[in-house]
């Protein structure tokens, strides 16, 4: 016989009613703790005391009462919504919008609602999906400055300079003030040979005590750009190096889920595989693609342009950046006795990883059935260990780039900081992490059976054709003529890195030599890169 739980008292549930209307969480979680801790279950009491858990940094405990109160009233938008702003908080973007989804689905016309899971969307990153939830909020609401200002955004980083400004003009037309819609027209205006209209706009809004830290060293990496395009590469480096003085000054601390620095993880790494005999080959197993292709290397090496290319294919489809492969990487990666691990691991143990990858791939709408299957990851190359004991018959495609140019462009770029991205605030950080990922790539050649084809960034601009040609005979595909219009698919919006603006402007040289300007100040860093501007062939400093 199962006894049900008590009964709630009206009284303190009006009194908790009270203390929410009045904004006091603290009194409402104060009247609903009793009745909790004796058992009552009520969808408000649970609210009232996750929602004074989450105004106190308590996001786990909180996502529990928020999930009591799901489970008990799943009628209520409310509820719903509330467990999605508590999986934002934890970073648990996903999630966040499955929940904020069942919120907007009992109350369709939620602007507030719609507007931050647009929001969630461009963290995740999807961009197209983020685009369309926007229109959404605009189509409620007009004049909605948010989803305008972060439509101009979206448009910008995609290189869509006519759009931004539509959408920045009418961002402006609600609030003359707008910050976005206002860094948005001097970002166009820097793209489109109109830098000299952009540099007050930029002072005016660096000088405005109301922008937050992070928006500042934005302003500031549009400042560096400014000064690159006017031709004053000192000025531009100290705005980049302001910019990312200020990403320092941020609270948190970015690590990788095993709660490393990703420098230590690379140093734990090598130091392990440096141990290792060469490795035999895993044995066969079957997959859910024609052919599985990893694409990696480093940021900024020219892995968004390969992956457009190969997506223009009919025979290929691609994943940019989505990490299938990450909950395998977290069971496995340092400290060394996961490691030990990933060998140690039974095929069933392993088959499982590979199911819960191609669980994870369709989740992301791709079906890989019958085509070549590239997910790429710049930064795969430290997880490869992981990548051939899960895939060993997987394609390898590693992107090359003069090493003094990745390494400026990761200093100069504003990224969103993760635990990648953090190694970048100094110019020494960005130049050791490269160095040391690009040793510990050598190493994994050594130990780890692979199929591998180098992509030389450079060569792949100059002659277009006939390494597209060389990339596709070692992915078993024939030359396709839609592969040269890969700057026409990416106007689509669908890119969701850093080079999009770049992919869009279609196959030029802009990049290929950009540190020269800047050679002064990569002097310093140059004992660790000339190792590997010898090593990949490229001319001497």
């Amino acid at each position: 016989m199962t006894i049900p739980p008590p009964a709630p008292d009206s009284a303190r549930l009006q009194a908790v009613l009270t203390a929410l209307g009045a904004r006091d969480a603290r009194r409402a979680a104060e009247v609903a703790e009793p009745e909790l801790s004796r058992g009552v279950e009520h969808p408000l009491l649970f609210t009232a005391r996750g929602i004074w858990r989450a105004e106190n940094g308590r996001h786990q405990e909180a996502l529990a009462d928020f999930r009591c109160a799901t489970r008990l009233a799943p009628g209520n938008p409310s509820a719903w919504n509330a467990e999605g702003n508590c999986l934002i908080a934890l970073g648990r973007h996903e999630e966040a919008v499955e929940a904020l989804d069942k919120a907007i689905a009992l109350r369709p016309n939620a602007v507030e609602v719609l507007a931050r899971k647009a929001w969630v969307l461009e963290q995740i990153p999807n961009p197209a999906a983020a685009r369309a939830t926007n229109l959404q909020v605009l189509a409620l609401d007009p004049n909605n400055g948010q989803a305008l200002g972060r439509l101009a955004f979206a448009a910008a980083q995609q290189g869509g300079w006519d759009e931004a400004r539509t959408y920045a003009a009418r961002a402006l037309r609600t609030n003359p003030a707008h910050p976005t819609a206002r860094y948005v027209v001097a970002t166009a205006d820097i793209e489109t040979g109109a830098a000299e209209r952009a540099e007050q706009p930029l002072l005016d809004l660096l000088n405005d005590k109301t922008i937050s830290e992070a928006d500042r060293a934005l302003l500031l990496t549009a400042l560096g750009d400014l000064r690159d395009k006017q031709g004053r590469p000192d000025d531009a480096f100290e705005a980049y190096s302001q910019a990312n003085r200020r990403l320092q000054g941020l609270p948190g601390r970015v690590t990788t889920a095993g709660g490393l620095p990703m420098s230590e993880m690379v140093r734990l790494l090598t130091a392990y595989f440096e141990r290792r005999t060469r490795q035999p080959r895993a044995p066969a197993h079957a997959t859910e693609c024609e052919k599985h292709v990893f694409l990696l290397g480093f940021l900024r090496s020219g892995t968004t342009l390969l992956e457009q290319v190969l997506a223009s294919h009919p025979g290929v489809v691609t994943l940019e950046e989505k990490g299938p492969i990450a909950g395998a990487v977290q069971d496995y990666m340092p400290p060394p006795h996961r490691l030990d691990a990933l060998y140690k691991a039974t095929e069933q143990e392993i088959d499982g990883h590979r199911k819960r990858y191609w669980q994870s791939v369709r989740k992301h709408g791709i079906d890989p059935a019958g085509k070549v299957f590239v997910d790429k990851g710049p930064i795969y190359t430290v997880d490869l260990p992981v990548i051939l004991r899960l895939f060993p018959d997987a394609k390898i495609l590693f992107a090359v780039r003069d090493p003094r140019d990745v390494v400026l462009s990761c200093f100069r770029t504003h990224f969103e900081l993760n635990s990648t991205t953090a190694e970048f605030l100094t110019l020494e950080s960005t130049a050791a992490f490269y160095a040391d990922v690009m040793q510990l790539a050598e190493i994994y050649r050594k130990v780890l059976p692979m199929d591998l084809h180098e992509v030389r960034h450079e060569a792949f601009v100059d002659d277009f054709e006939s390494e597209a040609r060389r990339l596709c005979a070692f992915l078993g595909l024939g030359w396709d003529e839609t592969m040269r219009k890969f700057a026409e698919r990416s106007k689509l919006g669908t890119i969701a890195t850093a080079s999009a603006a770049q992919i869009a402007r279609g196959l030029n040289r802009e990049g290929v030599g950009r540190w020269r300007p800047y050679a002064r100040h990569l002097e310093p860093v140059m004992p660790r890169l000339q190792p590997w501007v010898e090593r990949f062939g490229y001319p001497p400093s």
